[in-house]
């Protein structure tokens, strides 16, 4: 369902696709909807839980209506495809069900692309916000470790992923056409081509927390079906790469490690 129809095009769309659903999102939802609609913005949520959305009332309490897409059973990976699909936006803003913005995000997201009229995409900053137990630490260190501020501002070759990312939407119409309904998207791999030509711009005045803690089992288990789907993704064709990826198995995770935690070390988050 969708608590407002589309229309023209706006501003910005901040995005969010969540397995969680309402209420488990709503801090995320909350501080998102507080601040899009000023701008003249919109909000849309891809919701795969099954769970009935907030009311109509709630919406207007948190600052307005919301485009909430209720998608049940779908993966994350298909609710931000058919994100991707819906948004009106001229720039779509990413993030995730349990990462919270920072009150000045939207306007930070639409500042940066006026001054990058040419980045494709803009990635911003992270901090963790669960930062009592070492397993958090390291579940943050491994996916979003290299986003920690300070970050190198400006044109970059690497930037946030999902948690805190926005692009024109020039590139996801680019993207959106050939996207694979069953399959859905896994940005950092279908992205590189809709981004071939495009400037990729780090800023770490766009800054969000992520707070995900979830337990050793939990967070073990979530890293192991987070690396069979995206491997899983790319044997549907096997580049050189991937053969070598196979080949490298027994050193490839000491070797990741390493690479990070020199990555980490010299950023200003410690455990």
């Amino acid at each position: 369902m969708s608590s407002i129809p589309a229309a023209t095009s706006v501003p910005i769309t901040a995005l969010i696709a969540t397995i969680r659903g309402w209420p488990e999102a709503r801090e995320a939802v909350r501080r998102i909807n507080a601040q899009i609609h000023a701008p003249g913005g919109e909000f849309v949520v891809a919701d795969g839980s099954g769970y009935e959305p907030p009311t109509a009332t709630e919406m207007n309490q948190m600052g307005g209506p919301i485009r909430w897409l209720s998608m049940p059973g779908k993966s994350v990976f298909q609710l931000r495809l058919a994100g991707y699909r819906a948004a009106r936006g001229d720039v779509v803003a990413i993030t995730e069900d349990h990462v919270y913005v920072e009150p000045d995000w939207v306007q930070r997201v639409i500042e940066a692309h006026r001054r990058h009229p040419n980045a494709g995409a803009i990635g911003g900053a992270l901090y963790n916000h669960t930062d009592e137990k070492l397993v958090d630490w390291a579940a943050f260190f491994l996916t979003q470790g290299p986003f920690m501020p300070p970050l190198a501002n400006g044109l970059s070759k690497r930037i946030a992923g999902p948690a805190n990312v926005s692009y024109k939407k020039r590139v996801l119409d680019r993207l959106t056409g050939e996207g694979d309904d069953e399959q859905g998207i896994i940005d950092f791999l279908e992205l590189p081509d809709a981004l071939d030509g495009e400037e990729l711009v780090a800023d770490d005045s766009i800054r969000v927390r992520h707070n995900q803690s979830q337990g050793l089992l939990r967070t073990s288990l979530a890293e192991f079906d987070n690396g069979r789907t995206i491997a899983g993704y790319r044997r549907r064709e096997m580049s050189k790469g991937d053969w070598l990826r196979i080949a490298s198995a027994p050193v490839l995770p000491t070797y990741r490690a390493v690479r990070q935690m020199r990555i980490v070390r010299a950023k200003k988050q410690q455990p």
